[in-house]
């Protein structure tokens, strides 16, 4: 008996010490219907008509009434052809009902649409649940359909809240970037693609950080957007859906994610850190660390890339200098190798260029590496392959038949877009990577604006998908990359694409990450390093400059690129020593590789943790299509070993002695970088 006393006592005080659970709660009173627990509180109008009234995130009131009455909208395909597009106005409101679970509760609202004259209602159903203890709202829609009857295109969810005064817009373009919330603002993250590299928007402001998250990790293409007007701030996801989301036995339709929305006063990256990362960590493409992929170990040790342009002798002159003055080591991005412009006439690149395999020898003998362009989405119908390989049958197609049709300036010819479930167009990318690879005998390629590029739905009927949006386009991607990679991909060769769509990073080793928005009115912000550089590698950080390397971006790109541990450079080495300007560039491009060569033991593997902005000595100075911002930055990374240190990257070309954020003062010379381990 006395120990039976004893153990009981024990528990009992286990008990006691563990934290008290916020338990979620329905209730209703004063014409509302309330979602509650401890963290997050959101109040539902209950008067025949629906509204959110109030919306309470740690107590701070983030709700605009009035402008949360149609939170869906969806668009149907008839069978007779009819297309309506109803939203709750165009509906009956039915109230709601609570769903009871184990460690959660749930309001579902329920409006009935007048589709056909046939006594039935086809319900469309709004869940709203909140997990005890959760500091989330989480959104779910589904509805049910006629008989041969389609859902083509939804938005969901769409929730309003008040506009406050000085926002910040954060969205996932490429690396990030922080906009000012304005007047009648529209900003918009389309997904996956170099406009969006991930799945949250962001508000950000006195008030708070608002959180906005499609959690799909299927990778279907979404519009992310973010609008501004009179006073209200929505946030919504338009899609265009897979015909297959609309079961033809059950009638019923539902969107194949749930949406998360919160709000934090720790600002936007601690949203970011805990909210995003834990999803980002639980998806297939975010599951893996870098250190648990097989990526050749010569790519984790690389520092510095060159963009090398076509073949004559001033280019292999530059490229041979750079190999001189940098120490070699370095990967040649190559482009105009074969014989044809710019986006133009592809995928018609062999036979490729005579001089082009000799220079790959000679770059390779002094202990560089070689990756040739091409571009895995489009096909120049103009071409003899585009016939003799029926390549309209493997084009992406429009709800009306016509061909996806881009022209770009570099050519001004009409390239289309291919669908990636063909296997008529896999099995031109994986010819091309042989040939790459045993005719030209180079170190992997690169295929261009998979990783960049946003998906289109497309509604050939020939293909293996159903009709519309949804998963095919990353899944055929994916599918086609990893039989790339098991059976084509020669040893410790490697194969690498176009910007940073969180999707793509299994299928690459590396990724090109240089088309993020930059403007005075746009600043790049370190989103993307937050969620996923102990998961991915990347090289670059903006376009470098095409013509003049002096104009003061080029240092200021590389200092970030160096602060976000991607790989350097990514320049035209003909650019770097045309006069003492150029060439003071190219002295700090190596002052930063030499010093990026002894830190690999953070930048692979480790962990990006926060921007530093030094204070005292910093000027702010006017950069060159980036707008203002300081001469010495700083970031704070952790080691995979849990070692924390902090790099400090002074781009001016005077010493600055600046004041750390531990009150330290530092002294760092021109162009120059520093580790300070913490």
């Amino acid at each position: 008996m006395t120990y039976k006393l004893v153990i009981s006592a024990i528990i009992a005080s286990s008990l006691s010490a563990l934290p008290a659970i916020a338990k979620t709660s329905v209730t209703k009173g004063n014409g509302t219907v309330r979602i509650a627990n401890e963290h997050v509180a959101m109040e539902f109008a209950d008067n025949g008509s629906f509204d959110i009234v109030s919306m309470k995130f740690a107590g701070t009131e983030m709700a605009k009434p009035g402008d949360n009455r149609q939170p869906w909208s969806l668009t149907y395909l008839g069978e007779q052809g009819e297309t309506p597009t109803i939203e709750p106005r165009y509906a009956v409101y039915h109230g709601w009902r609570e769903e009871d679970c184990d460690t959660s509760k749930a309001i579902v609202f329920s409006w009935h649409t007048r589709l056909k004259y046939d006594g039935n209602n086809y319900p469309v159903e709004m869940r709203v649940s909140l997990d005890d203890n959760a500091d989330l709202l989480r959104w779910n829609l589904s509805a049910n359909v006629p008989d041969n009857w389609t859902i083509t295109n939804f938005v969901f969810p769409n929730i309003a809240i008040d506009s406050p005064v000085e926002g910040k817009v954060i969205t996932p373009g490429g690396w990030g970037n922080e906009y000012a919330l304005k007047e009648n603002g529209d900003y918009e993250a389309n997904y996956p693609s170099w406009n969006a590299s991930m799945q949250m928007i962001m508000l950000d402001s006195k008030k708070g950080t608002f959180y906005f998250s499609p959690e799909d990790r299927n990778a279907c293409g979404k519009m992310m957007r973010i609008r501004e007007k009179d006073g209200a701030v929505s946030f919504r996801t338009e899609v265009a859906a897979s015909y297959g989301w609309t079961d033809k036995a059950s009638h019923r339709f539902n969107v194949p994610w749930t949406t998360v929305t919160g709000t934090t006063a720790g600002g936007w990256s601690d949203a970011a850190v805990k909210w995003y990362r834990p999803f980002a960590l639980s998806t297939p493409w975010g599951c893996k660390t870098l250190k648990e992929r097989n990526i050749p170990e010569w790519l984790e040790k690389k520092d510095l890339w060159m963009r090398a342009k076509y073949l004559g002798d001033t280019t292999v002159v530059a490229v041979n200098k750079a190999i001189d003055y940098f120490g070699g080591s370095i990967c040649f991005h190559w482009y105009f190798w074969h014989h044809h412009s710019y986006d133009s006439h592809y995928p018609d690149y062999f036979p490729a260029n005579p001089k082009f395999e000799p220079i790959v020898r000679q770059v390779r003998n002094r202990g560089c590496q070689v990756l040739p362009y091409i571009n895995g989405r489009l096909w120049d119908p103009g071409t003899e392959s585009y016939v003799a390989r029926n390549g309209k049958d493997a084009s992406c197609r429009r709800p009306d038949g016509a061909l996806y049709t881009e022209v770009y300036p570099t050519s001004i010819v009409p390239n289309t877009v291919t669908c990636p479930s063909s296997p008529i167009w896999k099995n031109v990318i994986l010819e091309l990577a042989d040939s790459i690879q045993d005719r030209l005998h180079t170190n992997g390629l690169y295929i261009d604006q998979v990783a960049a590029a946003a998906p289109y739905p497309c509604y050939a009927r020939n293909h293996s998908h159903p009709a519309g949006g949804g998963e095919f386009w990353y899944n055929s991607y994916r599918d086609m990359m990893a039989e790339l990679r098991e059976s084509h991909l020669r040893k410790d060769n490697i194969v690498f694409s176009e910007e940073n769509a969180e999707c793509y990073i299994p299928c690459f080793d590396i990724l090109l990450t240089v088309n993020t928005p930059h403007n005075p009115d746009c600043r790049i912000v370190p989103l993307f390093p937050l969620i996923y550089s102990d998961r991915v590698l990347t090289c670059a950080y903006t376009y470098s400059p095409y013509t003049d390397v002096t104009k003061g971006e080029f240092r200021y790109q590389n200092m970030q690129c160096f602060l976000y541990g991607s790989q350097l450079g990514w320049v035209d080495p003909r650019l770097l020593w045309v006069n003492e300007k150029s060439e003071y560039e190219a002295v700090f491009l190596r002052n930063l590789t030499n010093l990026r060569k002894k830190q690999h033991d953070v930048f692979t593997g480790g962990r990006y943790i926060a921007e530093v902005i030094p204070t005292g000595d910093n000027p702010i100075v006017d950069v060159h299509t980036f707008g203002k911002d300081y001469v010495v930055k700083g970031a704070i990374w952790e080691s995979p070993k849990g070692k924390r240190v902090m790099y400090i990257v002074n781009s001016d070309s005077v010493r600055h002695t600046v004041t750390l954020p531990d009150g330290k003062s530092l002294t760092i010379e021109p162009i120059t970088g520093k580790r300070i381990n913490l």
